[in-house]
């Protein structure tokens, strides 16, 4: 979380005047009201304490009976572009950002994300892979062009990197690419810029970047053709510009709950027990930036994935990171992740 509780926050035992010191030092015109547990349980305004008042309340009484337990929240894994239109709908300048549990995760101002400063950095698209997990669908068109509602997989990515500013894109093609270069052709009609590079043979992840090596002036992301999510373009990229990254890979947290009693032992000592632990791994997503300087690792001509390069940038001391990815995030490699993308898109994106 990006703010302290304190500045957004007062508790519901709270009193008027409570409330009216936390409006005043935040600066927002509200409040977020929580109980013991950070449950939010709704918004106080300056304006439901001006009612209020004027109704005979007195500063010194509970705001119990009088802040709004109907407001407006978004789920944590609703793009940006939709908390946009959201609040832009029902005309709200901020708007908590909430978990599964209700607590409060971030909060978003209007201000923030209503634009994003236009960006020269290349988005380099991956969208030579055959998809044959995805047959008979991709048969006869290539995976990034199959519809997740109503748009190619290829066409929404392309549309959330915009939304951030994102305006050049490079896309890698292989697999039937000239129905990708034929929907898109050089962007304009998308507002856009898009050129191609074009595999011979199979480069793997990372081989084909070499193919534009003179177009990578700056760091630029890479991002597999087949990945939805709503992920913040614009702070992955902050994110690794400020941390001096050669290369940062999105990364998703994987819950793995043993099912069974765990024994930690040494040698043939137990140690302790642990009744169906749960374990936590970061996973590739299939999301990554680079500055321009590891291209001189990848080799030409020759498959190389981004695994490898990693691995070169490791060895050489180069420095590798991770950006956690809270938004919503799917790889559409299987039948099953491509059905239940359908099913989200609407209600993310």
């Amino acid at each position: 979380m990006r703010f302290s509780n304190e500045t957004y926050c007062i508790n519901i035992d709270s009193t008027i005047k409570d409330a009216m010191e936390c409006i005043d030092k935040n600066l927002i015109g509200a409040a977020l009201v929580v109980d013991d547990n950070k449950h939010v349980k709704g918004i106080i305004t300056d304006g439901i304490i001006r009612r209020a008042i004027l109704k005979g309340y007195t500063i010194q009484e509970n705001i119990e009976g009088i802040y709004n337990k109907e407001f407006k929240y978004v789920d944590k894994f609703v793009s940006k572009k939709k908390v946009k239109e959201f609040m832009l709908k029902y005309k709200i300048r901020q708007v908590p950002l909430l978990d599964e549990k209700g607590i409060l995760e971030d909060l978003y101002f209007l201000d923030d994300i209503i634009s994003y400063d236009k960006k020269d950095n290349y988005v380099f698209i991956l969208a030579g892979g055959l998809g044959t997990r995805l047959r008979p669908l991709t048969e006869n068109i290539p995976k990034p062009m199959l519809k997740v509602g109503d748009k190619p997989i290829l066409e929404r990515i392309i549309e959330q990197f915009k939304e951030f500013g994102f305006k050049n894109f490079i896309i890698s093609l292989n697999y039937k690419g000239e129905i990708i270069e034929d929907y898109f052709k050089d962007g304009k009609e998308f507002d856009v810029n898009i050129e191609y590079v074009r595999e011979t043979k199979k480069l793997g992840t990372a081989g084909s970047i070499k193919l534009a090596e003179d177009k990578f002036k700056k760091p630029f992301i890479v991002i597999n053709g087949d990945i939805l999510t709503g992920i913040d373009f614009d702070a992955f990229l902050s994110h690794h510009m400020n941390n001096k990254f050669d290369v940062t890979v999105g990364a998703r947290n994987y819950e793995m709950k043993v099912p069974y009693g765990v024994m930690v032992t040494d040698d043939i000592l137990i140690k302790s027990l642990e009744e169906k632990p749960v374990y936590t791994f970061y996973i590739n997503s299939g999301v990554y930036a680079l500055s321009e300087n590891v291209i001189k690792y990848i080799p030409e001509d020759e498959e190389y994935n981004m695994t490898d390069l990693i691995e070169d940038v490791i060895n050489n001391d180069g420095r590798s990171g991770v950006y956690q990815i809270t938004e919503y995030w799917s790889d559409i490699g299987q039948m099953e992740d491509f059905k239940k993308a359908n099913e989200d898109v609407k209600k993310f994106f």
